[in-house]
């Protein structure tokens, strides 16, 4: 394992060009819109949250398992690879990664409780597990933006009500592709740029002193907006819209 990010595959295999981002699920895109995809892809950050939560996981667990789910869908598609079940396989091996370990045989009775037609069970997930890694290349430490987001929080010189409120902001950062993007440093700073502007607090003097590049900063702020966006127009938690396009994929494994 990489001692830090730089040398760490995350940085040299896993931070990518939008081009490549938007060369992913092609077989998908005979089935659906590419309006339809987006809201399929955040849906499944929305599984694997309410899933972490319900088992009690760690944030940082739940993040982990969608950066897994986003890198595997680079090389894979919805119609080859039943998403339910690779969700809930990278939630279980992201728990051991994360070491807050739950068992496949309880992901796969939770996942049963939220919802009713996951029919899969333990020997799915383990026999999942396998083929998740090799999509992953074996690359699963995962450098997030909760370690460098409290020293910038500190010397930003926000109240505690704003950082909460900031923390927010990271957590649904999960859901757009700046964690494919971005070095999570930068991750942080757009999300405090974001937060910042919400909540009409004046950071410019504070940025200006880190000696950072604003470009990529500014380009995350803009993402996670047109995220909000994005989340306000569409019916992103309308279970019966998602469930009718789940059903126009022919998914193969389909259970």
């Amino acid at each position: 394992m990489a001692a830090n990010f730089w040398e760490s595959s995350h940085c040299t295999e896993w931070l990518l060009d939008r081009n490549k981002i938007e060369e992913s699920n092609p077989k998908d895109k005979q089935y659906l819109t590419p309006i339809e995809l987006k809201k399929l892809r955040t849906h499944y950050c929305f599984v694997i949250q309410n899933l972490g939560n319900a088992l009690k996981l760690r944030q940082r667990a739940i993040s982990t398992a969608i950066v897994y789910f986003k890198r595997f869908y680079l090389k894979n598609s919805f119609v080859d690879c039943e998403p339910r079940l690779v969700a809930v396989t990278c939630l279980y091996l992201s728990s051991k990664v994360e070491e807050c370990i739950t068992q496949a045989k309880k992901c796969a009775a939770k996942m049963k409780e939220i919802d009713h037609s996951f029919n899969y069970l333990m020997n799915d997930i383990l026999e999942c597990e396998f083929f998740v890694l090799e999509e992953l290349d074996f690359c699963l430490i995962i450098y997030h933006p909760y370690k460098s987001l409290p020293f910038y929080l500190q010397s930003s010189g926000l109240d505690p009500a704003s950082i909460e409120i900031i923390w927010g902001i990271v957590n649904d950062s999960y859901r757009t592709d700046v964690c494919l993007l971005y070095p999570p440093y930068v991750v942080a700073l757009g999300c405090i740029l974001l937060g910042s502007y919400l909540l009409k607090k004046d950071i410019k003097q504070w940025l200006s002193e880190l000696n950072v590049e604003m470009k990529d900063i500014w380009e995350v702020s803009k993402d996670l907006i047109d995220y909000y966006e994005f989340e306000k127009q569409q019916s992103l938690q309308n279970q019966s819209e998602l469930d009718l396009l789940y059903n126009k994929l022919p998914i193969r494994n389909k259970k």
